[in-house]
């Protein structure tokens, strides 16, 4: 039994792609909007900033399979598909206190401004398909190769160079 399971949880990741599509509101939260895929379910609630700051966007998302794993490129584009490829946010690890873990739903909270940076993070992008030693990478599917990643000796050669740079 638990075979079949891993199965369908991979079928499921292993699938193509499909846009999201709105559904319908539900009646007990008319603030939040309702997107589908043919892999997940994202509510969407925009937070009006009481600040001054930019607005905030809330991401909740599961599996439609209800599995327990979300790729980070399906996570990405989750968040570049429903928000925008240049805004930024965040997968909080709150304080035990503020913990919600009920049903297999992930969060992201994300600043409503492509503009926006947060004063931590990396500050150049970085993407490969490349296993190199140890370090072990998902091919990209063929459709969705970024234009810029990095092939296995790219890698390699920016490696040496980081290397030699901090010798």
């Amino acid at each position: 039994m638990k075979h079949k399971k891993h199965r369908h949880t991979q079928d499921l990741l292993s699938t193509p792609w499909t846009p999201f599509v709105r559904c319908e509101k539900d009646p007990h939260d008319p603030d939040c909007d309702i997107f589908r895929n043919n892999r997940y379910q994202v509510h969407v609630r925009r937070l009006k900033a009481h600040d001054g700051g930019p607005d905030l966007i809330h991401l909740s998302f599961r599996r439609l399979d209800r599995g327990i794993v979300v790729p980070y490129r399906d996570k990405m584009r989750i968040k570049d598909e429903l928000v925008g490829p240049e805004c930024e946010g965040v997968e909080l690890f709150p304080a035990r206190s503020r913990e919600v873990d009920t049903s297999n739903h992930y969060h992201l909270w994300i600043i409503d401004d492509p503009t926006f940076r947060f004063p931590f993070g990396f500050t150049r992008r970085l993407v490969t398909e490349a296993t190199i030693g140890d370090a072990r990478q998902e091919p990209w599917p063929a459709n969705e190769r970024p234009a810029d990643c990095l092939s296995k000796e790219e890698m390699r050669t920016l490696l040496q160079q980081e290397q030699h740079r901090r010798s």
